[in-house]
């Protein structure tokens, strides 16, 4: 393989946690009985046709608002309903500091499938977030992993070549789409094994 020169991080379930509850649930159609099945709710939000046109940038934040308490029976304010839906996201312990050690070696890119209200809440409550400075963002290039053109732009956003460029991500499918582009890439499955698997690629950090 290539020697890495870039990294780009995926954001959510990498960069920072993302945490649901019964309502989450119920809203993409999972087993309220049991909210703390994070893999089955980030399916069902991952195959809902609206949530996917927000992330591809197809519609408004209002309009979705509108069309989600619709089809959802939602009784809720737009201001309510911003609240509740950005708040979803949590600190993972340890991975601010292993993102700083990475970025004094090493150019840092992130790929992202999000939405703007996800991306403007996160940009705030995790400051550090805001030093990447070319984020490639799904709502703004019209895409979302594993489509192709998500990690040539990501490639493209860190200014080196497919693969020379190692990218982290928590779903297998999307470690499988960066592959098939020509990157390079791990599945995350905690801080400490990030370590490992940056020490088996010669990374140093």
């Amino acid at each position: 393989m290539a020697e890495i020169k870039a990294i780009i991080f995926d954001l959510g379930r990498v960069l920072v946690d993302v945490k649901f509850n019964q309502q989450t649930a119920k809203f993409f159609g999972a087993d309220t009985d049991h909210p703390e099945d994070a893999a089955k709710i980030l399916d069902a939000a991952f195959n809902n046709e609206l949530f996917r046109k927000l992330n591809r940038g197809e519609i408004s934040s209002y309009d979705f608002y509108e069309a989600f308490s619709r089809d959802f029976n939602l009784k809720l304010s737009y201001q309510r309903f911003v609240d509740y839906w950005v708040d979803v996201f949590a600190p993972i312990p340890g991975m601010e500091d292993l993102f700083w050690q990475v970025k004094k070696r090493y150019p840092v890119g992130l790929l992202s499938d999000t939405d703007e209200l996800h991306w403007n809440y996160c940009r705030e409550k995790f400051p550090f977030i805001k030093s990447v400075e070319k984020p490639t963002l799904s709502f703004e290039i019209g895409a979302l992993k594993p489509d192709k053109k998500c990690y040539l732009k990501a490639a493209e956003n860190v200014g080196f070549a497919p693969e020379v460029c190692l990218f982290i991500e928590d779903r297998e499918i999307n470690v499988q789409g960066a592959k098939n582009a020509g990157m390079q890439a791990v599945l995350f499955e905690g801080v400490e094994k990030l370590k490992d698997d940056f020490k088996k690629l010669g990374i140093e950090v």
